[in-house]
């Protein structure tokens, strides 16, 4: 009997151990097997950055050059390779079929464009028939930014429209406001985006970069996409099986203001979790006299976190972010020589939560269905007379969605995309001051799009419609209303590419319904210095963009050329009655049909053999009149952005990794509106370098440098102290500690 056992236990142990081989083999079979060699040599690159967009996470290559894909549930994924000196590659790999693969990267002095931007439509960015800038904020913030908004401004093409050091709202060619859309954690960001006096409403802790349309975006991104898109791509996740840490200080001089944020991240298995958080303190700044513009002070408070899912056919991320802003209200010209961070009467503050939810989905045919429900909440207070009862309350609740479906590839040469999109909106107030009506809006919209791809040419067009009902309460002295905008839009262009060269064309049209401040507003916009009075007979604006782009990269030289020309009918803007009301001046919004043109053009020279230095510089300029040949208020002056900078490596622990030198030079502005005045050249000049010290981790890296090293006593066009004569900050001198940790976890 025991005889018996003992050979039934044999057995059993060796179909076990065969099952085990089994199971190991079918494990490795599960297993993508990347290799990345370089082109010319066919010598293996090992820490290449290995990136999923879809996912957003990755990995490196060993120091055999290669790399896995272990747990992917997807049976398709797209792979993007980029490695220091080299071309990107993008590339999509069908995981059920293919387990074993060699990728060739050939040595490049450009970064080119073969990313994979988030607009419009998850494609290169190179075959993007809309021109799309994209920038990571690490390359835009060389210099500390008093703002999101004002590292961005470093993009040609785009400015900012300012309030002392901590306020600023973007600018894409001239337009800003509501005739801009900003998109974050992959939601429609909305917080009253019509006051100058407010933020961005968007942190800048967890954002990785940001992709920029400018001109008319409405077919993709719905009504008031009039003057173009602001898309915050979220930092992608930890790398496959890791945790990582991450702490960053930074001090600036002028305003004696200092920033700390931490960052949490991990990534196990099929979950992904980011958490992220910061604290941004500044006092009133300095100008160039060295005294302080009183209570210009500031602080923001920022929470980000994101938790990711996939299975092999659905991709998932709920996104949640909370920022205060607290700003001081700047109503004189009055000068201090206090440093205090405390908040002092009058101050706003600014709660905005935003939640994603967004889901993507694999169908059986290989299309995709993505949908996305979002929601955010913006509660604006002004504190005049009292730290506890808000002069003016204003409470924003916005449920938005999209729903959109692309279709697979069809033999190579066409696929096809349509969505619907829309929002539910509510405005209450709760101030003792009323400046808009309590009301509600509703938006929807429905589009469709094709893309055809013949050898070197895309094309591609599309057409939409977009309804907008708004529905003001009687509120205070402001009367009810009722009204419906209706409009249409449509976009149609190409890209032709062949060798160095290439060449971009698109005509598009944008909608935008007057909101209710342009509708209703009848009051002393605080922190504005002006009585606002709104018109109920204002129309629809609708806009008609002509964009042409010409590029020209070679080995060593880069060089680029962006016209436009962007017609708009019905165009709404404030301007000055030239009288008074309890002694504020009144403010009217008119509508006149204008026309917009201008362009960008630059060049990056990476000079031979010279290999660590590069020379950058790009114009942009815009013109704006009415069609009776009257300039339009608040276009911001032409200007000229240059970069020098050098890049090493090291050996050694401690080195020199980046230096840098900037020079912004803008432009007299002499074509002003009603009422403006004309605003001098000035030129401004920013230094800087990156410190690299190696451990046995990732390294530390130290920033320091000068911002305005001139000293200059300057105010730019599109300050809204300029009225009151207070100059931009002085110079200001910074330092930035970053480190990060990053730990493997067990398989």
């Amino acid at each position: 009997m025991s005889y018996y056992l003992a050979q039934n236990r044999n057995k059993m142990k060796k179909y076990i151990f065969v099952f085990f081989l089994l199971f190991l083999f079918s494990k490795v079979n599960a297993q993508f097997v990347g290799t990345v060699l370089d082109s010319t040599t066919k010598t293996t690159i090992p820490y290449a950055d290995i990136y999923f967009p879809d996912l957003k996470t990755g990995t490196t290559t060993n120091v055999d050059g290669q790399f896995t894909i272990v747990d992917s549930k997807q049976n398709t994924i797209t792979v993007q390779i980029s490695y220091m000196g080299y071309k990107t590659v993008t590339q999509k790999i069908n995981l059920k079929e293919t387990k074993l693969q060699t990728f060739y990267l050939q040595e490049e002095h450009f970064q080119l464009d073969e990313i994979v931007v988030s607009t419009p439509t998850s494609k290169l960015q190179q075959n993007s028939i809309v021109s799309v800038v994209h920038k990571k904020l690490a390359e835009l913030g060389k210099t500390p930014s008093a703002s999101l908004a004002e590292s961005i401004s470093n993009i040609a093409g785009v400015d900012q429209n300012t309030t002392g050091a901590g306020i600023g709202k973007p600018i894409i060619r001239g337009l800003s406001g509501n005739r801009i859309v900003t998109y974050a954690q992959g939601i429609r960001i909305e917080n009253q985006q019509w006051g100058d006096e407010h933020g961005l409403g968007v942190g800048e802790i967890g954002i990785e970069s940001v992709e920029v349309i400018k001109g008319p975006a409405s077919l993709l991104y719905g009504a008031d996409a009039l003057g173009g898109v602001l898309y915050f791509v979220d930092e992608r996740y930890a790398k496959h099986n890791t945790y990582e840490f991450g702490l960053q200080s930074k001090f600036v001089s002028n305003a004696l203001g200092y920033l700390n944020n931490a960052t949490f991240k991990m990534h196990k298995g099929k979950f992904k979790f980011n958490l992220f958080g910061a604290y941004n303190t500044s006092a009133d700044y300095q100008i160039p006299n060295e005294k302080r513009v009183d209570n210009t002070r500031y602080n923001e408070k920022n929470i980000k976190t994101a938790f990711g899912f996939n299975t092999d056919s659905w991709i998932s991320n709920i996104r949640y972010s909370y920022l205060q802003n607290n700003f001081g209200i700047t109503e004189d010209a009055i000068y201090t020589t206090n440093s205090d961070h405390s908040f002092k009467l009058p101050f706003q503050t600014i709660n905005n939560h935003n939640l994603s939810f967004e889901n993507k989905f694999t169908l059986a045919n290989a299309s995709k269905l993505d949908a996305v429900l979002g929601y955010t909440s913006n509660y604006r207070s002004e504190f005049e007379d009292s730290r506890t009862a808000p002069g003016l309350g204003l409470r924003l609740n916005t449920t938005l969605y999209t729903v959109k479906w692309q279709s697979n590839t069809i033999k190579d040469v066409m696929d096809f995309n349509i969505g619907v999109q829309g929002m539910h909106q509510i405005n209450k107030n709760d101030g003792q001051d009323i400046l808009i009506p309590d009301a509600s809006t509703n938006d929807f919209g429905i589009y469709g799009l094709s893309n055809f791809k013949i050898n070197n040419l895309d094309f591609q067009t599309g057409i939409r419609f977009d309804h907008r009902k708004i529905n003001a309460k009687n509120t205070g002295n402001i009367p009810a209303l009722k009204q419906h905008f209706s409009g249409i839009t449509y976009s149609a262009g190409l890209v032709y590419q062949k060798n160095k060269e290439k060449i971009r064309a698109n005509v598009s049209s944008g909608f935008r319904a007057p909101n209710t401040s342009e509708l209703l507003a009848d009051g002393v916009h605080e922190g504005t210095f002006r009585y606002e009075k709104g018109d109920t007979s204002l129309n629809n604006e609708q806009a008609t963009q002509l964009d042409v782009s010409y590029d020209y990269v070679s080995e060593h030289f880069k060089f680029a050329i962006n016209p436009f020309y962007n017609y708009i009918k019905n165009y709404i803007y404030l301007t000055p009655t030239n009288t008074t009301i309890n002694g504020v001046p009144v403010y009217d919004f008119v509508q006149k049909n204008a026309f917009l043109y201008g362009g960008e053009m630059g060049f990056h020279l990476h000079p031979h053999p010279i290999d660590w230095l590069h020379i950058e510089s790009t114009f942009s300029t815009v013109f704006a009149k009415d069609t009776n040949g009257k300039a339009l208020p608040l276009i911001p002056q032409s200007k000229i952005n240059t970069g020098i900078s050098a890049a090493f490596n090291s050996d050694k622990k401690l080195f020199v990794h980046k230096i840098f030198l900037q020079d912004v030079y803008k432009f007299k502005q002499a074509n002003i509106g009603l009422f403006e005045t004309e605003t001098n050249a000035y030129n401004l000049v920013n230094i800087g370098m990156s410190l690299k010290l190696k451990t046995k981790n990732k390294p530390i890296n130290i920033d320091l440098g000068i911002k305005n090293v001139l000293n200059t006593n300057y105010t730019d066009h599109l300050s809204r102290f300029k009225n009151m004569g207070i100059p931009n900050p002085g110079r200001n001198f910074y330092i930035a500690l970053k480190m990060n940790v990053l730990n493997k976890m067990e398989e």
